[in-house]
């Protein structure tokens, strides 16, 4: 971690208004009063997270299946696109067609998400939502082609965005050197995503999530799995969860029976020019005039549009149909879940049982309703005394996980307690109050223990692992962390442990004076000798 004087040096940019500019295109990290002003801004106990989330990164031949899954719920059946018109995905694979690279592993375009969390049915939010998307879309990226669709159909209301990875004005597609520019790229979208929304009257920000007390949500998290046999049978939160998915139902079909209005009329409207276009012909047909030819070549492509269009009324009735029988079937689930509420266990099997019906390997379900059954799942796993299923779910180093994230070395964690510094320094050279600093530096600093506790418990995880392993060789990155938390919790080495190392240094430096390169791993031998003073030990 940097010292006081090595954060002084580094800050010195900052203040200056320094800009670092990365080589490759839409990679552009700046420093100043904004970013001091934005650590104020997480101060704010009401403002809201903004979402921004590239689902996935999509070859040419899944772009318009993807537009094409957005299109299901939309509320008309049309996309919008960089020029704010209404585009069908057909349009929108015309007008891409020549920005698709050539290798056939190329990924030529993302989906994205951007999410809010205000009422499906709020108008005024809908179209601040849609708005700062277009704006967010306009800043970072300029030049590139997109098909973007609101959708409203679950419970937080969100745009998905089909986006052309290549740029119409350089020719050259986007590109990322490592996962951590990807990361840091899309952190800086979020925040200006937060900004765009509040110039729209919406109250949210990009909170970093070591801003929050982090302790808070450790004990939140594991005392909410705790509680979730109670909340699941006390409460008797699955027939709630019924009527939540019911009127998901619901939601989605208005959704479907305004685009099968939609569609009837431009059938309707087809329908009308088709009739004409045929009188024309057959009255060119019997005068056998030239102009019949370019009659007929129209009238063709015009019974081909209203074939699809109607085959795409008949997947909407079907759709319709569907969400109907589903609606039945929900109800029915609702009346025989009611009947008997004596038997917790009972009514948790019967909510499992009834969703894997509706959702097959939750295909068809929502984040929501997808996590929902996964508590449901738990509380059974502890209902019936299934320790060994139930232990997963209480493990304190699974709960880390799922506060600070997967794969947490201690190279990661190290980084954590840097931005923790970090946010520290800029926060004592911030204009805020004393009482807005003081409130803000306890909880960095508590969150900078905590860290630090988890740092200790890897580290003794990683020692013990090393200690035990049979190949050093194979646990290369392992001996890399191990020396790394020795420095960064000033922490006594293993003698074994140095001992190796120092030999490997030995080795390599005998090699390189020789001229000869060797591969930076351990020999079996160190393992062997590890094992044997491992024993030795005992």
């Amino acid at each position: 971690m940097r010292t006081r004087e090595q954060w002084d040096e580094f800050f010195k940019s900052i203040k200056a208004g320094k800009t670092i500019h990365s080589k490759n295109e839409h990679k552009n990290v700046s420093f100043g009063s904004a970013y001091i002003s934005y650590v104020k801004n997480s101060f704010s106990k009401n403002a809201k997270q903004s979402v921004v989330k590239m689902i996935s990164n999509l070859p040419r031949e899944s772009i318009k299946r993807c537009i094409d899954y957005a299109l299901k719920n939309s509320f008309d059946g049309y996309a919008i696109n960089e020029k704010g018109e209404r585009v069908g995905s057909d349009e929108v694979m015309s007008a891409w067609s020549k920005d698709f690279g050539t290798n056939k592993n190329s990924k030529d375009a993302w989906h994205l998400m951007f999410s809010i969390n205000e009422p499906c049915n709020d108008k005024s939010s809908l179209y601040a939502l849609q708005d700062a998307v277009k704006n967010i879309l306009g800043r970072n990226f300029k030049g590139h082609k997109y098909a973007m669709v609101l959708h409203t159909h679950q419970n937080n209301p969100h745009v998905h965005v089909v986006l052309n990875k290549r740029n119409d004005w350089t020719k050259r597609k986007i590109h990322f050197d490592s996962r951590e520019e990807i990361k840091d790229f899309f952190d800086e979208v979020r925040t200006d995503f937060a900004y765009s929304l509040g110039a729209r009257g919406l109250k949210y920000e990009n909170k970093n999530a070591l801003h929050k007390d982090l302790k808070k949500e450790f004990s939140k998290i594991k005392s909410s799995i705790n509680l979730e046999r109670d909340d699941y049978t006390t409460k008797d939160r699955t027939l709630e969860m019924y009527d939540e998915m019911q009127e998901k139902n619901k939601n989605e079909y208005d959704i479907v029976s305004s685009r099968i209005k939609a569609f009837e009329g431009e059938i309707d409207m087809l329908k009308k020019a088709n009739d004409e276009l045929t009188r024309q012909f057959l009255l060119y047909m019997q005068k056998k005039g030239k102009k019949r030819f370019r009659l007929g070549k129209e009238l063709k492509q015009s019974n081909k549009i209203l074939l699809q269009k109607r085959k795409d009324l008949i997947k909407e009735i079907k759709r319709l149909d569907k969400i109907s029988f589903n609606a039945t079937r929900l109800n029915d689930m609702y009346l025989e879940h009611y009947k008997d509420r004596s038997n917790a266990l009972k009514l948790l099997e019967n909510f499992s049982y009834n969703f894997n019906k509706l959702h097959p390997h939750g295909k068809g379900s929502s984040k929501a309703d997808w996590l929902n059954y996964k508590k449901v799942r738990r509380s059974i796993a502890v209902l019936r005394g299934r320790d060994d299923e139930a232990k997963k779910y209480f493990d304190d180093s699974l709960i880390v996980t799922r506060l600070l994230g997967r794969n947490e070395s201690l190279f990661k964690l190290n980084k954590k307690l840097e931005i923790l510094d970090q946010s520290l320094y800029i926060l004592n050279h911030s204009d805020a109050s004393d009482d807005e600093k003081n409130e803000f530096k306890k909880r960095l600093d508590d969150n900078k223990e905590f860290i630090t506790g988890v740092c200790k418990k890897r580290f003794e995880y990683v020692e013990n692992k090393l200690l035990k392993s049979e190949n050093i060789k194979g646990d290369e990155f392992l001996f890399k962390e191990y020396f790394k938390g020795v420095s960064m919790l000033d922490a006594v080495a293993d003698e074994r442990l140095v001992k190796i190392k120092n030999e490997r240094k030995l080795f390599k430096d005998a090699m390189s004076e020789r001229g000869v390169k060797i591969s930076n791993s351990y020999t079996p031998s160190h393992s062997k000798n590890l094992n044997n003073d491992h024993d030795l030990g005992r």
